[in-house]
């Protein structure tokens, strides 16, 4: 499944990739296409070909994840793809 996930938090682009770095190993199981860019300090946009739905949706829920979004007030918003 093609996932867009729309991440807008109060922190830096460093502090984004301190917790990428945390799970890049886990995403590169779950999906086997992962795209990131950042739009600037703040904001990145993640398109990802997830294999593993129920593993990858579990990270959100991550006790590293959850701190990230308490501290960043980190909120994403995640959009399914379809190819047309």
């Amino acid at each position: 499944m093609n996932l867009c996930v729309v991440s807008t938090y109060s922190g830096t682009k460093e502090d984004y990739l301190k917790l990428y770095d945390s799970f890049k190993d886990d995403i590169a199981k779950y999906t086997d296409g992962f795209e990131m860019g950042f739009v600037r300090d703040g904001k990145v946009i993640i398109v990802a070909n997830v294999t593993d739905e129920e593993k990858f949706y579990a990270l959100f829920e991550d006790p590293r994840s959850k701190e990230f979004d308490a501290k960043f007030n980190n909120v994403d918003d995640v959009y399914k793809l379809e190819k047309m």
